[in-house]
């Protein structure tokens, strides 16, 4: 089966960055959620339910951290972006709210002025590549949050479970 960019993006940066390879400060209890390539975990918003692309639940099923994937970053986003970090928690070091955004390397900018003059809380703002393989990279842009986030993520290519 075919996956999209987008949920390729999202599988990837799901498996490599939720929790990080190695990380010892991941909190037991804590499961990533991906709604590609089947949408379960959504969120009310002022538009209407949405779907974020990866939700970090702790073990009574609370959201506690969300990454967007946005292919292509713009005003129209703002509600789902501004509702999915005020569900999250700000447990970070900073207090910021445990959100990060994802778009396509050079992006980044405009992402982090859409989320500022909004008034978005967020942990992280970064830019991923995608090769003619498959092979998926995240380049942290800015992080607003803990310091251990500010990890990139060299391409790489992540199969699908069963693939």
């Amino acid at each position: 089966m075919n996956e999209s960019m987008h949920d390729l993006v999202v599988r990837t940066i799901a498996a490599t960055r939720f929790p990080f390879p190695g990380q010892t400060t991941w909190p037991e209890g804590y499961v990533t959620n991906t709604n590609v390539p089947e949408r379960t975990v959504s969120i009310d918003t002022p538009v209407g339910p949405h779907f974020p692309d990866i939700v970090i639940t702790d073990k009574a099923g609370v959201i506690r951290e969300i990454g967007e994937v946005e292919m292509d970053i713009d005003e129209a986003a703002v509600p789902c972006l501004a509702a999915g970090s005020a569900l999250t928690d700000n447990d970070t070091s900073t207090r910021v709210k445990h959100f990060f955004i994802y778009v396509p390397s050079g992006q980044e900018a405009k992402a982090q002025r859409l989320l500022d003059e909004n008034g978005i809380s967020y942990a992280g703002v970064r830019g991923f590549t995608v090769s003619a393989r498959g092979e998926v990279g995240v380049i942290p842009f800015v992080t607003a949050g803990d310091d251990y986030d500010h990890q990139v993520t060299p391409p790489q290519v992540v199969r699908s479970p069963g693939g």
